[in-house]
């Protein structure tokens, strides 16, 4: 017979059924749905309850967003942080692109959630998704500089950002066209997106130059 649960231990089990209730309710549709009679209604509790464990309707989903976005940014990182180990390893660095897709594939109705709530001003969900979505930009700068791009001054970070956003935007994309069925080799998705990072490597060499000075160069290397 297993001992009776203490009263912290109750109240815990009670916010995270109230959590994956609101969770279920999100997932399958539209958040102006998520009421908090709706939600303790979900979760077998009474609307008392609720109260007891949020302030409001927008504490819970501010709650329940945070807990969404930063698993699913962590689930993200790890494969970075694997290839970083292994700089000069081909397969790391398609591992860290096979890891997100993976995951995004695997959660699909979390991922359009937050391209979907990314643009709504006064949502919870929409903050937290443009937190998210900014932390990992920070993840890949971070990752970025650890591969040597130069990083001194406001204009290098700038160029940073912007190689975070291009990696960031292609994988989103060839995400929706892979769960879409657009796309449905996930190796020729890995495949491109390792081909977009060869064009953006050549950011470690800036310091002052273009990218198509930069361009230009290899050329001539190759051609030499």
């Amino acid at each position: 017979m297993s001992a009776p649960l203490t009263r912290r231990e109750a109240k815990e089990r009670t916010r995270k059924r109230l959590i994956d209730a609101a969770r279920e309710l999100i997932l399958s549709g539209d958040e102006t749905r998520v009421a908090a009679s709706t939600v303790a209604k979900r979760a077998s509790v009474a609307g008392a309850t609720f109260y007891e464990h949020f302030r409001s309707r927008d504490d819970l989903l501010k709650a329940l967003a945070d807990d969404l976005f930063d698993e699913l940014r962590e689930k993200l990182a790890t494969s970075r942080w694997e290839a970083l180990a292994a700089p000069s390893s081909e397969e790391k660095l398609r591992q860290e692109f096979q890891t997100p897709l993976a995951v995004l594939a695997a959660n699909p109705d979390l991922f359009r959630l937050a391209l979907r709530v990314r643009h709504y001003p006064s949502s919870p969900l929409g903050d937290s998704s443009r937190r998210f979505s900014g932390n990992t930009r920070s993840d890949v700068v971070e990752e970025l500089v650890d591969r040597g791009y130069p990083h001194d001054g406001p204009e290098e970070r700038r160029r940073l950002e912007m190689i975070a956003d291009v990696h960031i935007a292609a994988t989103e994309v060839l995400a929706l066209g892979y769960l879409a069925g657009r796309y449905p080799d996930l190796n020729e998705v890995v495949d491109m997106l390792v081909l977009v990072t060869r064009g953006t490597r050549l950011a470690r060499e800036w310091h002052g130059r273009s990218a198509l000075e930069l361009d230009a160069e290899v050329v001539q290397a190759r051609n030499s």
